[in-house]
């Protein structure tokens, strides 16, 4: 009787054994394959950033145009392009955990929030606020403050699509995105521009808009614009 018992003891110990091992491979594989998927969608922001000739255009000018030790105020979604083509230094290269939310990959999967939680190489808060209270300044001291704070000397905007960036900006800065845009009906990207065009949604005209916009702006020099990309050299 208690060999019979040591024998279902043993077997069932060593099935234990084997649906644990097939628990940890299956866990691994999962989180393996989170890890592929995530440094895809990485991948994916440089490629984006290589294939738009109007982005790569102003990356360009940056490398041939500007000092080796130059340092770019630009929002984290074009770092990777100013560093990996343009060779310069930029103040934000990624979001905070703050605006987490805004990260597009974030959203990808259900599952994907454990990714950017393991791997995702989250940006001081302090540097996203300033950068986001930068381009909402309404004054030039202020932004220029900001700037030279983080040894900032050219500005990057990019037309429209920091003008549809700027509520995750506001956020970031801890305001309400209401008080410095209006609100909308448009559903695509094609009637967003629309409404961008017409800036009736702009209801603060901060520091960080006008340069978007392509405004005179004292305290920046325009020093280079294809009507998307914009770059301001600071030279306050």
């Amino acid at each position: 009787m208690l060999s019979l018992l040591g024998v279902i003891i043993g077997f069932m110990a060593r099935r234990a054994i084997i649906w644990l091992a097939i628990a940890i491979v299956v866990v691994f594989l999962a989180f393996f394959g989170m890890w592929l998927d995530f440094n895809e969608s990485q991948h994916a922001i440089i490629n984006w950033l290589t294939s738009d000739q109007e982005l790569k255009e102003g990356f360009l000018w940056i490398a041939k145009n500007t000092a080796s030790d130059a340092r770019v105020l630009t929002w984290w979604d074009y770092a990777e392009g100013v560093v990996e083509i343009g060779h310069r230094d930029v103040i934000i290269r990624e979001a905070s955990r703050e605006i987490k939310w805004t990260i597009a990959g974030m959203r990808k999967y259900p599952w994907s929030w454990i990714a950017y939680e393991l791997w995702y190489p989250f940006e001081s808060d302090e540097k996203v606020r300033d950068v986001g209270r930068f381009f909402i300044a309404e004054n030039k001291s202020a932004a220029i403050d900001i700037a030279r704070k983080y040894g900032a000397d050219y500005v990057l905007v990019v037309y429209p699509d920091d003008v549809m960036k700027f509520y995750a900006i506001v956020m970031a800065t801890g305001k309400q995105p209401s008080e410095y845009l209006g609100e909308t009906e448009a559903k695509t990207r094609e009637e967003m521009v629309k409404v961008v065009e017409q800036r009736a949604i702009i209801k603060k005209e901060t520091i960080g808009i006008r340069l978007i916009y392509g405004d005179e702006t004292e305290g920046f020099e325009k020093v280079f614009d294809n009507e998307r990309v914009r770059i301001y050299k600071i030279i306050e």
